[in-house]
């Protein structure tokens, strides 16, 4: 079951991903891990202004803490269990 930091997250994170904000959770893709100077966190987490997946063409914040509660979000949220995409090239 997944537990969430707060139900306003949770709402954005179970919502219609095609319009109104959404919270993304995201796992980079190997190669990139390979690449990046920073090793630690392998997930990302967005907000988007509608998504559609592998969509670059949208406005994205990368935000490490929840808006709404400010818990740390890599505590969480550190599983492939809450992932919306897999293999990001951010």
């Amino acid at each position: 079951m997944k537990k969430f930091c707060c139900d306003t997250f949770r709402f954005r994170y179970e919502g219609a991903k095609e319009m109104g904000l959404n919270f993304r959770i995201i796992k980079l893709s190997q190669p990139f891990i390979e690449r990046s100077k920073y090793k630690g966190n392998i997930y990302r987490y967005l907000i988007t202004e509608g998504y559609q997946v592998l969509d670059s063409n949208i406005k994205i914040i990368f935000i490490e803490y929840c808006p709404h509660c400010g818990r740390e979000l890599r505590k969480l949220y550190n599983s492939d269990l809450y992932v919306n995409e897999l293999d990001h090239e951010f």
